[in-house]
């Protein structure tokens, strides 16, 4: 019985469930709004930054950062491994994202939705790096030890992500 499951969820591994379509969405959502964000800080003259968010009172500043690497530069001097790593990290998550919504659809939605984050986040990375070589950080959270941390939507997204995946495999999920 668990064979013929198997069997006939395979023969959409390579086709796109509406779950999983949805998912890429969000994903989509969150790579192009960061996209646009970088666009539109590495346009800006340099003697715009830094600057005051509006209504952060000073807790966040909007700056302009080039990125070769990780998180605070880690391995920035191995280029090529970075941009691969990324890219091979965006596969394994889609991947992962497809699995899940094809062979347990309806199950596990916040574990879903917590990877389609993570992935959208890391698919805005890896498009930085893989075109420009760098990636573009603007945001300066200004809070106890984060006050020398700048950071992008899609790293946000990232951290978010993997916070609520943390949390979903703490949940017991409910089929429906």
């Amino acid at each position: 019985m668990k064979t013929m499951k198997y069997l006939a969820g395979a023969r959409h591994v390579w086709g796109s469930t509406g779950e999983f379509t949805h998912y890429l969405v969000i994903a989509g959502i969150i790579a192009s709004l960061d996209q646009m964000l970088k666009s539109s800080i590495d346009s800006e003259p340099v003697e715009n930054f830094p600057r005051d968010m509006p209504k952060t009172k000073g807790k966040v500043r909007i700056m302009r950062a080039h990125n070769p690497g990780f998180t605070r530069g880690r391995f920035g001097q191995f280029p090529e491994a970075v941009k691969l790593a990324s890219t091979a990290a965006v596969a394994f998550i889609a991947g992962g994202l497809q699995f899940l919504s094809t062979f347990y659809p309806g199950q596990y939605k916040l574990r879903k939705l917590s990877m389609a984050t993570v992935m959208g986040g890391a698919l805005s990375n890896t498009i930085d790096r893989v075109v420009n070589g760098k990636v573009t950080d603007y945001l300066n959270i200004r809070f106890g030890p984060l006050k020398s941390l700048i950071v992008n939507i899609g790293d946000l997204a990232i951290y978010t992500g993997g916070l609520l995946y943390g949390i979903s495999l703490l949940l017991p999920d409910k089929e429906e």
